[in-house]
């Protein structure tokens, strides 16, 4: 009788140290699941604070753009340049409550646009041979990999076109791709560059800056030579003036903006292009933008978040810009410097 009571007691006393460490187990489970949930609920505060204070530095900048363009109609001339213009500035890091903000605003219709390399013929789009060996030079002059840049020229306008025949030897349609279809219409963003059949890792430019000569806009969108980069000159203007007429138009905005397509083809560096290759360019170039992109990159305790924000603003004295995108973007490349 007494070993059965001593076993029992026994027994009961392994019962108790089970559920002692089935109750430990437990308890320190949910301590951890309750440290991980406010963790995770701070993380989404602090984000969202990020969130706020990017979207605050961006009505700023949409205000600059609305001050630019009402200036502009009051003077009668609409001009964007990257000199005398309230928005072409960047803003340092700077201390704003809690949390340092830096910023900066960016020209897109200074940049190449995708979306050149076809044009619209009814409800149809069709690639332009011209278009697509004038952004083959472009990407030679950005990419890693040089000798790719024909077929990445020829493979973004089969991205585009509407047809699915390969125009080229060196495109592709979408027999070629295995786990996606080419959308037959205008890009959205350049990064479909990368979606591309020949697109290589090794093909990434040596400077990660280079991805900012690059858009997607409205087909029909001009190149404003005030604010574009000399690569993209060289790409637009060098294919059809040479070296001289990317000169003349970077003598004559570095003193004071071009103020008129008519009057800087009237330039001795343009006397020799026939009628066709005049109106071409005239059709191609402007001197004001309506499309702009704005960075803004926010840090708050060490933590940082950047958001981009594309615009679309209105060549009328309307007072209200468009927002195109945002997109929160992780902070892999410097903030992209001021009017390109």
């Amino acid at each position: 009788m007494g070993m059965s009571r001593g076993r029992q007691q026994g027994m009961a006393l392994i019962i108790v140290l089970m559920l002692f460490a089935i109750i430990s187990v437990l308890m320190a489970e949910v301590l951890f699941r309750q440290d991980r949930f406010l963790n995770r609920a701070d993380n989404l505060l602090q984000w969202d604070k990020r969130y706020q204070y990017a979207m605050a530095a961006e009505v700023v900048a949409q205000q600059g753009l609305i001050d630019d363009l009402q200036d502009d109609v009051k003077n009668n001339a609409q001009i964007d340049d990257c000199v005398e213009e309230q928005w072409a500035v960047q803003l340092p890091p700077t201390p704003y409550e809690d949390a340092f903000l830096s910023a900066s605003v960016q020209d897109l219709q200074g940049r190449y646009n995708l979306n050149w390399l076809i044009r619209a013929d009814g409800d149809q789009f069709v690639r332009q041979p011209d278009r697509v060996a004038e952004f083959s030079g472009l990407l030679e002059a950005i990419l890693s990999d040089q000798a790719n840049s024909s077929r990445l020229a020829n493979e973004m306008a089969d991205w585009l076109d509407s047809n699915n025949i390969v125009d080229e030897v060196e495109g592709a349609e979408d027999p070629e791709y295995r786990d996606r279809r080419t959308p037959n219409m205008p890009a959205a963003h350049e990064s479909e560059l990368r979606a591309l059949l020949g697109f290589q890792v090794a093909d990434q430019p040596e400077d990660p800056m280079s991805w900012g000569v690059l858009t997607a806009l409205p087909t029909g969108t001009t190149l404003n030579v005030n604010t574009a980069s000399q690569l993209v000159l060289d790409a637009v203007i060098g294919s059809v003036a040479g070296a001289a007429g990317v000169k003349a138009v970077m003598d004559a905005r570095a003193d004071a903006p071009i103020t008129g397509i008519d009057a800087l083809l009237a330039m001795p560096a343009f006397n020799d292009l026939d009628q066709d290759k005049r109106d071409l360019l005239s059709a191609r170039l402007g001197v004001s933008s309506e499309y702009f992109q704005v960075m803004v990159d926010v840090e708050v305790d060490g933590q940082l978040s950047r958001l981009v924000t594309r615009l679309y603003r209105g060549g009328g004295s309307d007072e209200q810009t468009v927002v195109i995108s945002r997109q929160v973007s992780p902070l892999l490349t410097p903030l992209e410097p001021a009017c390109n």
